[in-house]
């Protein structure tokens, strides 16, 4: 029997506010600059970035492109950093569309759909080393 297996994160006291899915090969482009930063994961209301370099502070906005094998999915997404945590940078998305939610919604969605499909036959869940 398979177990479903769920993530958290030990070193916050804040709940999480949505579901954070993890796409491998999801990236991040900051619009203005053309910086690429792998995606950690994202969900509906903001998403985490891969920085090894710092380059993002804590109250940047920016303008972020998602894109998966050079393909754009979702454009233009207003985003504030919120937290940078040694690699990696939290930002949340502020302002955004209608549309741009719903595509944020849809793509999270799938995700889900894909890793519950995996655990009913027989995948392993992809995810942190804090599982419970």
């Amino acid at each position: 029997m398979n177990k479903l297996l769920f993530t958290y994160e030990a070193d916050s006291d804040l709940p999480r506010q949505a579901y954070r899915a993890r796409v491998p090969g999801l990236l991040g482009k900051d619009v203005a600059t053309q910086a690429v930063y792998l995606v950690r994961d994202i969900s509906a209301g903001g998403i985490s970035l891969e920085d090894p370099a710092g380059a993002l502070k804590t109250g940047d906005a920016l303008k972020l492109d998602v894109l998966i094998k050079d393909r754009t999915i979702i454009a233009g997404l207003s985003a504030e950093v919120a937290r940078h945590v040694e690699a990696i940078t939290g930002l949340k998305f502020t302002g955004l569309t209608q549309h741009q939610e719903q595509r944020l919604d849809k793509l999270v969605l799938e995700i889900q759909k894909h890793l519950i499909s995996k655990l009913k036959h027989g995948g392993s869940h992809i995810d942190d080393e804090q599982t419970t």
